[in-house]
């Protein structure tokens, strides 16, 4: 009998730290050895205020140097803009075809639309054109290692890529509730991923956007933990003193009754 109580105990005991160990571990449920693929398409999407470089290359140089003398003036320009900056209204002033909408198109988008105005107006016979973000950023704060605004090169980011960067979650951090709050062209979206489920892989926040936030909530033991930390000492000093006054009153009171 007590060797089957030991048994259970143990089994008991594994499975309880199975289940707890699931919480730092990510994507605890994906097979092993089986090929997953991920069917997130990324592309950046543009956004007013977005800071774009654009190339344009071509099998005759000549006719291309007219459109990247101008990028490369606007790209290595002083100051803080550089590189075609999207207006308010979306929309990027571009050497000899003037005003071209790019708020809201990907960068592959608005580099097949420059291609094709190229094309049909004459200017280039086989333009390939290139377009990067200039300003693809996100922030990462929380219960991660190093807090940090992250720029990206090549604007595509995951969001494993972009908690690397800021040292990894920490042991008290919540991998099964990370926040992320993506800005849109006229809103906020706030939303929430679990890290531990290969879900994360379909998730349109698996791809980070420009100017993300990522904001890693801390467990349930570290809130307790900062509240003892931070206010338990301030109540504590509180009560003392409550204490001392209370004892002051009653004493003062039982000395004027023994008095009279």
């Amino acid at each position: 009998m007590r060797r089957l109580l030991t048994s259970v105990l143990l089994t008991s005991l594994l499975l309880i730290s199975c289940g707890s160990n699931e919480r730092y571990l990510y994507v605890a449920d994906a097979p092993h050895n089986t090929p997953m693929p991920i069917t997130n398409n990324f592309d950046a999407t543009i956004f007013p205020n977005d800071q774009l470089y654009i190339s344009v290359s071509s099998q005759n140089p000549a006719s291309v140097k007219h459109f990247n003398e101008e990028s490369n003036k606007l790209y290595y320009s002083s100051g803080d803009v550089k590189g075609y900056l999207v207006s308010q209204t979306g929309q990027i002033m571009f050497p000899m075809l003037g005003r071209l909408q790019a708020g809201g198109k990907t960068r592959a988008q608005l580099a097949r639309e420059i291609e094709s105005r190229l094309i049909e107006e004459g200017y280039v016979t086989d333009p390939v054109v290139t377009v990067n973000l200039l300003n693809f950023h996100v922030t990462v704060i929380g219960e991660v290692a190093e807090p940090k605004l992250i720029e990206a090169d090549g604007s595509r980011l995951t969001i494993f890529e972009a908690l690397a960067q800021a040292g990894d979650v920490t042991i008290n951090g919540l991998r099964t509730k990370v926040l992320v709050i993506r800005t849109g062209v006229d809103s906020e979206t706030v939303d929430t991923v679990d890290l531990t489920r290969k879900e994360i892989f379909d998730s349109p926040y698996y791809y980070l956007q420009q100017n993300d936030i990522i904001y890693v909530e801390p467990t349930e033991k570290r809130k307790r933990e900062a509240w003892r930390n931070e206010d338990w000492p301030s109540y504590l000093s509180i009560s003392i003193s409550a204490l001392r006054t209370a004892y002051a009153v009653v004493y003062r009171i039982l000395y004027l009754s023994n008095k009279n």
